[in-house]
């Protein structure tokens, strides 16, 4: 959702607008709060078109579509005035994403997922084409998913089965790509059939990722759709028939939408609400029922877009006073750093794109204000000078994650203790931390201690996924820039916050990583892949984008699901074995990890081990014993102290600490420092918090671990292969390897 504009009504016909969903050429969709309290998607004409008859026309005929319908699967209509000056419709809304959306953050969804949305949304036509409509623009866009199932919407285009006036020959009605050839042509008669053709479209799109008639002009999709094959390259086969008969090019041919409905839904739950079963705990008897109708992470985003605040109004900017004595020692939490073993690890989404790194104004007074970048800096305590900026840590200091906790802590203050050592910097800088325990309920408190404090000017943290996410709403209310060092979940990158940051790869990304060092260093041929679905979204995401790359490699690749319940491991690998699997990829956590380890060595296994950062665990070692031995990890995480380029840090952490720099350590500096960049930056202009987060998101710097630049859309950090490192294990240790590669070597 982005804000509402000076222009854009704050109220209207009893609705209180709250922001915007969308635009297109006829209007605008707003999201709107009812008299009653209701949460609903408004349409409203742009004022431009609202004294064009046929616009008029073409939106009272969407505002009778809506009326007619009563299927389940279609975003309802709650009410609508097509003769106000302003004409609007106001239908239910519906907080997930389109389906366009989910695709392009998470690739193609698996089989289950695609029968259901098959089931529905065919079902949804069927329900049309029973009152004499037809959509005639069924496409990624237009559909929108729900926990119980997706719901198609936009019925501007749509029309009676006995109209015409409104349509010209030679004029091309939906969305090239996902439209009939009759369609195509233009001045063709449009039936339902070609509704049924749109569907195969989306579900071929759906099954791989890519448009079955490929990408480019509209003249060459609409080519291409009358004239080629469709690409179902990829379509599960047992899809495949259903949708190739979708996009037969005579409409004659092509099954009915309730056909087509009747035969998705064969082997799904008769009653729709089967399919939230999954987000309750099954049986331990038993294997876990597979009723969940789409993957956990989209499950997750669609529950925190439910849950977020999207009718809070805007906040007004925060004035940070220039002086604040009692700010340069605020801790919440006193807990001494100390500790090594890192627990469960996240990461989060990211987008492509090539790193250009500018050292010149704030890094510039950065330099001249600090130490050398690399941890140099003198550690004596300031006297302040000018305003005191916070820097908040949010951080699990006493639970089961203190270890990355208390790294990050260190890692914050060796940066402000630098900066603050030097002579004639502008201000001074204090640290203030927050202990949540790692428990997600205590997240948010933890989040308005930091909020309330308006010295605090931007926060590092927090570091579990799940206690980010309960507290991520806290922040973005506030316009406080929270900087994620070590949490993982894609949900995060996708929320829409204003002032979130990822400092780190997703577990989306080092899917890259684990293929370059199989096919390029490991050599591997034919790759077993195991994803364990005790792990969730982070094994989801790290073996689909693994399995997506390797089939568009053309690769051999044998996946395997595994039960969360399941503790004997060799029927799996009896399935990975019989699929010629050379080596493995383990999709989960250091706990599992260890049966599968142990299972691969009493079979005497000599392919290479890989798994992602879920396992690099003190507890995997552990467990697992001797058959840890030559495993293989890449891990968005420095071993500072033996890495060339971290040598000065863990000099000067060695001597601020007494002790050899934990992981997360550094990357929490590289964090810091960029903060400051930040502050000290022009750009940054009057210092409050909004101001702040509009600097970050436009900051760019080299750090030690990684090269640091933002998307500044969604906040996300920018690619450019590095940030991502190997280790091994070799007698009984996690040996760091340094940087993974990021392309496959030839």
């Amino acid at each position: 959702m982005e804000p509402l504009r000076t222009s854009d009504p704050s109220r209207l016909a009893g609705h209180r607008m709250l922001g915007r969903l969308g635009a297109g050429g006829m209007g605008v969709v707003y999201l709107a709060r009812s008299a009653g309290g209701a949460l609903v998607a408004l349409k409203v004409i742009q004022a431009e078109y609202a004294e064009d008859a046929g616009f008029r026309e073409r939106f009272r005929r969407e505002a009778e579509t809506a009326r007619r319908m009563t299927s389940p699967w279609v975003a309802s209509l709650v009410d609508a005035d097509p003769e106000a000056a302003a004409p609007w419709l106001a239908t239910v809304f519906v907080p997930g994403p389109s389906l366009g959306e989910a695709l392009a953050a998470h690739g193609p969804l698996p089989v289950r997922s695609v029968r259901v949305l098959g089931a529905r949304l065919a079902q949804a036509l069927s329900d049309l084409h029973a009152v004499g409509l037809v959509h005639r623009d069924v496409k990624p866009g237009n559909v929108l998913l729900a926990l119980d199932g997706p719901r198609l919407i936009d019925f501007g285009v749509a029309r009676d089965l006995e109209d015409t006036a409104l349509t010209s020959t030679g004029v091309v009605v939906g969305t090239p790509g996902f439209l009939a050839p009759e369609q195509a042509q233009g001045g063709r008669e449009v039936g339902p059939a070609g509704d049924v053709f749109s569907l195969g479209c989306v579900l071929a799109h759906a099954a791989t990722g890519r448009p079955p008639f490929g990408t480019g002009s509209p003249d060459a999709l609409l080519y291409r759709t009358v004239h080629d094959t469709p690409d179902l390259e990829g379509v599960p086969p047992e899809l495949a028939e259903l949708v190739r008969g979708c996009l037969e090019k005579d409409p004659r041919q092509r099954p009915t939408a309730e056909a087509l409905s009747q035969a998705l839904a064969a082997t799904e739950p008769a009653d729709p609400r089967e399919i939230l079963r999954a987000v309750r705990p099954a049986r331990q008897d038993q294997e876990p029922a597979d009723e969940d109708w789409l993957p956990e992470p989209l499950i997750r985003l669609i529950a925190e877009r439910s849950a977020a605040g999207l009718g809070l109004p805007a906040v007004d900017d925060t004035e940070v006073a220039s002086e604040s004595a009692d700010t340069t020692a605020a801790d919440d939490a006193g807990a001494q750093p100390s500790g090594r073993a890192v627990g469960r690890r996240r990461l989060l989404v990211l987008t492509g794109g090539a790193v250009t790194v500018a050292a010149g104004g704030g890094l510039a007074a950065w330099a001249a204000l600090s130490g050398d970048g690399k941890g140099n800096g003198s550690t004596a305590a300031p006297t302040a000078k000018g305003p005191v900026h916070t820097i908040g840590l949010h951080a699990d200091l006493s639970g089961d994650h203190r270890a990355v906790g208390r790294a990050q802590e260190r890692g914050l203050r060796l940066a402000v203790d630098e900066f603050n050592s030097r002579g004639g910097r502008p201000f001074t800088l204090a640290v203030r931390t927050v202990d949540d325990g790692g428990v997600p309920a205590r997240s948010p408190a933890a989040a308005k201690r930091l909020v309330a404090d308006p010295s605090v000017l931007a926060v590092i943290g927090p570091t579990t996924d799940d206690t980010a996410l309960a507290s991520l709403a806290t922040y973005d209310t506030a316009s406080l820039p929270l900087i994620a060092v070590s949490p993982g979940a894609t949900v995060l990158g996708v929320t829409g916050s204003r002032s979130f940051l990822h400092a780190r790869v997703t577990d989306t990304i080092l899917p890259f990583y684990l293929r370059a060092y199989l096919h390029g260093t490991a050599k591997s041929h034919t790759i077993g892949i195991v994803d364990d679905r005790a792990a969730d979204a982070y094994g989801w995401e790290i073996s689909s984008a693994l399995s997506r790359m390797l089939h568009q490699d053309r690769q051999p690749v044998v996946p395997k699901v595994v039960s969360a319940l399941r503790r004997d491991f060799g029927p799996t690998l009896d399935a990975l074995l019989d699929g010629g699997a050379d080596s493995v990829v383990f999709a989960g956590y250091h706990d599992r990890a260890a049966l599968l380890a142990r299972e691969l060595t009493h079979r005497h296994f000599a392919g290479a081990r890989a798994a992602a950062q879920g396992v690099l665990d003190a507890r995997f070692l552990s467990a697992a014993g001797d058959a840890a031995d030559g495993w293989v990890v890449v891990a968005p995480v420095m071993d500072a102290s033996v890495a060339p380029e971290a040598k000065a840090f863990a000099a000067a952490y060695r001597r601020r600490f007494d002790a050899e720099p934990q992981r997360y350590a550094v990357e929490a500096y590289d964090v810091a420092r960029l903060i400051v960049q930040a502050l000290s930056s022009p750009s940054a202009g009057r210092v409050t918090r909004q101001n702040l987060a509009t600097a970050l998101r436009g900051a760019s710097y080299k750090g030690i671990t990684k090269n640091f630049a933002f998307d500044k859309k969604t906040g996300s950090l920018v690619i450019d292969g590095r940030g991502v490192y190997l280790w091994k294990v070799d007698g009984g240790r996690f040996r760091y390897q340094g940087a993974a590669p990021f392309q496959v070597s030839t």
